[in-house]
C-alpha cells in the first residue's frame, strides 16, 4: 500500500512540475497587463528574446564601438601647476653685464635678489614681482645702513640739510631723516617704478677685464643709463630719476620748515643723483678692493 502511495505521489509531483515549467515558459513569451480585482496591482510582463535575436542586435553595435576605440591607451602629458606669482627660473633667459645668454649657459649663477651682479656671472631675467622683492630685501642691507650713517654724519659736520643743528640730538634727527629719504627713494626706484617702466634695477659690474677708465665712466653713468628688463637693451634710467625726485618731494613732509623751498629741493635732488653715482662706483670696484685686502693678508701670513 505504501509503495502504491509513493508511486502516485511521485507521478503527481512530476506531472505538476512539468506543467509548472511549461506554464512559466509560455507565460513569459507574452507581454500583457493583468489587473487583479482584489488588489488592483498592475503587472508588466516582458517578452523573452532569444539569444539569436540578442546577437543580431547587440553584436553590430558592439563591433562599431570597438572599432572606435584606440588600440592602446595613450599616456596623458600633464604639466605641473604653478601657483600665483610663482616663476620658473630655469626657463628664464640669463643676463650678464653686457649681453643676454642662453638659459643653459655654463656661467656661474649670481643670487636672484642681489642688487649687484658681479662680473663673469649670470642671473635669470627679472620680472615684476622679483623687482618688488629685490627692493624690499635691499632696503636695510649693510651697505644701505652705512650710506645712511655717512650721509647723516656729513650733513651734521657741515651743518647742511636738514638743518636740525649740530648737537647730539640733531645727529639722531639727521640719521632718521636720512633713513626715511634713502629708503623711500630706493624702494620707489627699484620697485614700483621699475615695474611700471619695465627696467632692470640691478647693477651689472664690468669687472677687471675692462680698463679702469671705462669702468669708471660706466659706473658713474648708471644713474642716467640702465637696461630694459624685457630685452636688455640700454635706455634712459627714468625709474631711478623719478624715484629720486619722488623721495625728495616727500622730504617736505618731515624736513624743517626752512628747508621746504624750491632751491633746497633742487639741491637735495642733485645730491641724491650724485650719491647714486658714488654708490655705483663703489659697487664696481668693491670686489677689487676686497680682493686686494685678501691678497695682502695672504702675503703677511706667508712672511
Amino acid at each position: 500500500m505504501q509503495a502504491i502511495q509513493t508511486c502516485w505521489t511521485s507521478f503527481f509531483f512530476c506531472r505538476w512540475t512539468k506543467l509548472l515549467i511549461v506554464a512559466v515558459v509560455c507565460g513569459t513569451g507574452v507581454r500583457g497587463v493583468a489587473q487583479t480585482a482584489g488588489s488592483g496591482v498592475e503587472v508588466l510582463v516582458s517578452p523573452v528574446v532569444s539569444s539569436d535575436e540578442i546577437a543580431e542586435v547587440e553584436l553590430p553595435r558592439l563591433w562599431s564601438v570597438a572599432e572606435s576605440l584606440p588600440d592602446a591607451p595613450e599616456p596623458q602629458k600633464t604639466e605641473p601647476q604653478k601657483t600665483a606669482g610663482q616663476t620658473n627660473d630655469a626657463n628664464k633667459p640669463l643676463v650678464t653685464a653686457t649681453t643676454t645668454v642662453p638659459a643653459n649657459s655654463n656661467l656661474p649663477m649670481a643670487p636672484m635678489y642681489s642688487r649687484v651682479i658681479p662680473a663673469g656671472m649670470a642671473t635669470p631675467q627679472i620680472h615684476k614681482w622679483d623687482k618688488i622683492e629685490l627692493a624690499s630685501r635691499n632696503l636695510y642691507s649693510l651697505s644701505s645702513i652705512v650710506s645712511i650713517v655717512v650721509s647723516a654724519g656729513y650733513s651734521h659736520v657741515t651743518n647742511g640739510q636738514p638743518n636740525y643743528g649740530t648737537d647730539s640730538g640733531a645727529f639722531g634727527q639727521r640719521v632718521g631723516a636720512a633713513a626715511i629719504r634713502d629708503s623711500s627713494q630706493a624702494f620707489l626706484s627699484n620697485g614700483p617704478l621699475a615695474v611700471w617702466l619695465h627696467q632692470d634695477p640691478r647693477y651689472f659690474a664690468l669687472g677687471n677685464h675692462y680698463s679702469l677708465g671705462k669702468r669708471l665712466i660706466y659706473a658713474i653713468s648708471r644713474p642716467l643709463i640702465t637696461r630694459s628688463s624685457s630685452d636688455g637693451h640700454p635706455e634712459f634710467n627714468s625709474s631711478l630719476i623719478l624715484g629720486q625726485a619722488a623721495g625728495v618731494a616727500l622730504t617736505n613732509l618731515y624736513y624743517p620748515q626752512s628747508n621746504r623751498n624750491f632751491h633746497d629741493n633742487i639741491a637735495r635732488f642733485g645730491g641724491s643723483m650724485g650719491g647714486c653715482a658714488l654708490s655705483f662706483g663703489l659697487d664696481e670696484f668693491t670686489s677689487d678692493l676686497l680682493r686686494a685686502v685678501r691678497l695682502r693678508r695672504l702675503e703677511r701670513l706667508m712672511h
